[in-house]
């Protein structure tokens, strides 16, 4: 099949990652898409908001946690993916084994004193006293960048509690193995995801082939694909545009799942440079796309009782554009931060 355009793309894309056709509930949700990426717990939110259909209260499912996982980042997962997670991650060439080995320390030393502390204490810890815990030894430069913590969760110590206030609380693992394989994780990130290649599903996951090749090949050797630009790309499905209706705009967040997820990023950039949503220091920006693509991007600031959505345009917003961006924004501001809400614009095209 090779009729397929990079806008195409994009829409497909959309349509598999629940921005089109939603997702029925948080669970499944968070389950399709192997977690939801959570430096910044709000935009977290946001990336759910735009893909479920019903009304659901996040911080009262007791399925939900706060792990890290690919690329060694934080994530809200459903408790069913955490030891698969885990499992996958708990490898001797991530930053955070060679970290420890640069401190020259013994990292399960710190590991077995959360243990103990777990088993004559309470279930829950707080980020603040772990330290407190932990061997004095270079216990303040394990914990930078949540080194020791990543590593508690990619050996199954701890898992994060998720919480309105997104204070850094730790749970004893009480999670039971349900025997999730790689296999299963390589099909959902391609009937999610797809349609991606070979190498967008490594970017993804931030594993090196060889740590995955057997299961990865053995998908790639039976699965669909299409072309474009003699470039190969596997999915499970693929959706008939000219029986679906899509509402622009869609509004990705910051770090939302699909910006995060392919190693080539010109099917959302249309020909614009990867820095206006690639920044410097890992930061991505929320984008703004409708039928013809990218059109912008954003980001907001709470001021008193308000929270502003500043919106930086890459072409021109048409005065109805504007209007169906701006009442999008409103219920937004409304639905996920109960505040008064002010859009405005920085204006001019890049």
């Amino acid at each position: 099949m090779n009729n397929y355009t990079k806008l195409d793309l994009q829409k497909l894309r959309l349509y598999n990652n629940g921005l089109i056709n939603k997702f029925e509930n948080v669970d499944i949700c968070v389950q399709s898409l192997i977690g939801i990426q959570c430096q910044y717990q709000t935009y977290a939110l946001i990336s759910m908001y735009n893909r479920i259909s019903n009304k659901y209260n996040v911080f009262t499912n007791k399925n939900l946690i706060k792990s890290w996982g690919q690329r060694t980042t934080l994530h809200i997962y459903h408790k069913t993916d955490y030891n698969l997670i885990s499992d996958l991650y708990c490898q001797s060439d991530n930053w955070v084994y060679k970290y420890a080995k640069y401190l020259n320390i013994d990292y399960r030393e710190y590991l077995n004193s959360i243990t103990t502390f777990f088993a004559n204490n309470e279930s829950i810890i707080e980020k603040s006293e772990i330290q407190n815990i932990i061997p004095k030894n270079k216990s303040k430069e394990i914990m930078e960048w949540s080194g020791l913590l990543i590593l508690a969760t990619y050996h199954k110590v701890l898992y994060g509690i998720l919480n309105k206030e997104d204070k850094k609380i730790y749970k004893k693992n009480d999670i039971d193995d349900n025997k999730k394989t790689n296999s299963d994780l390589i099909y959902r990130y391609f009937k999610y995801y797809g349609p991606a290649t070979r190498q967008d599903f490594l970017h993804w996951s931030g594993l090196k082939y060889k740590e995955i090749k057997k299961e990865l090949d053995e998908y790639i050797e039976n699965a669909k694909y299409l072309c474009i630009d003699n470039k190969k790309y596997y999915y499970e499905s693929l959706a008939d545009f000219s029986k679906i209706k899509i509402h622009y705009p869609i509004i990705l967040g910051k770090f939302d799942p699909l910006l995060i997820s392919y190693s080539d990023k010109e099917w959302i950039l249309n020909g614009n440079s990867k820095s206006i949503i690639w920044k410097a220091a890992g930061q991505v920006e929320g984008v703004i796309l409708f039928a013809k693509g990218l059109k912008g991007t954003w980001h907001y600031k709470l001021k008193g009782n308000k929270i502003i959505f500043e919106i930086k345009e890459i072409s021109h917003f048409t005065d109805m554009e504007k209007n169906k961006l701006e009442k999008k924004f409103i219920k937004l501001g409304k639905d996920i931060f109960k505040k008064e809400t002010l859009v405005v614009y920085q204006g001019g095209k890049l």
